[in-house]
């Protein structure tokens, strides 16, 4: 099956082999505790509204995509807040890119398959790393 990310009336494929590397790690639970002042614990515990982590990833060296769906990819980046719908294998969210704190933590990452001095858009990257941030709050 595919996997497509579409802004508006445009669609990119991408790499079928990108492994969703917290698809079952995250939690719609919301939990904080604290102890009151006489010691009883206090559990609040609430349902998440949206947020959910989306990392799209390669293996090594998979996940080729060429540098011109990169291009695309990074263009849409530099827009803050872009709400796009995202298609993995039949399952479809509305994410935006999960900037992250740290540079370590971008949007996109890759790692080019050969370094040419003089790129071309139908040249390949592998290693492709996709953060989102499902966004499907209620406003």
């Amino acid at each position: 099956m595919s996997i497509t990310l579409t802004n508006g009336g445009t669609t990119l494929s991408l790499p079928p082999d990108l492994i969703w590397a917290d698809e079952l790690t995250w939690s719609a639970v919301a939990q904080s505790t604290e102890r009151g002042i006489f010691g009883a614990l206090i559990i609040d515990a609430m349902a998440r509204n949206g947020g959910r982590p989306i990392t799209l990833q390669g293996d090594g060296d998979s996940a080729w995509i060429d540098r011109g769906t990169l291009r695309m990819l990074g263009a849409w980046a530099q827009t803050p807040g872009l709400r796009m719908a995202l298609d993995v294998r039949g399952e479809i969210f509305t994410v935006v890119f999960d900037h992250g704190p740290e540079e370590e933590t971008r949007a996109i990452a890759m790692s080019a398959v050969i370094d040419y001095s003089d790129k071309q858009d139908g040249d390949y990257y592998c290693s492709l790393v996709l953060r989102f941030i499902e966004a499907s709050e209620t406003l």
